[in-house]
């Protein structure tokens, strides 16, 4: 799966097409199965990845570091086609 570069600007500007992290944060969803379990897997890959933040705290509230964390998980994606696969990818990095 392939996705854009993040930008730091993209936590804090709206647009009418999704930003990269949102069409990554929806396949994080889907590649763990869906609903609970989909949002308990994108949690995992986002700490493995580096986001250390609660789920309350907003990504725009550290805009440079979740644009760090989402590239991270941008290239754990080129190599990955599971969800085990890419947490593998995510830990080798």
């Amino acid at each position: 799966m392939h996705f854009d570069e993040v930008h730091s600007k993209h936590f804090i500007t709206l647009s009418r097409t999704p930003h990269p992290h949102t069409l990554m944060e929806q396949a994080l969803v889907a590649m763990g199965g869906g609903g609970n379990e989909g949002m308990s897997f994108r949690k995992q890959a986002l700490a493995a990845a580096g986001w250390h933040y609660d789920g309350l705290v907003p990504f725009a509230k550290h805009p440079e570091h979740a644009a760090k964390a989402f590239n991270k998980l941008r290239k754990a994606f080129d190599k990955a086609a599971t969800a085990e696969e890419l947490l593998k990818a995510l830990h080798h990095h």
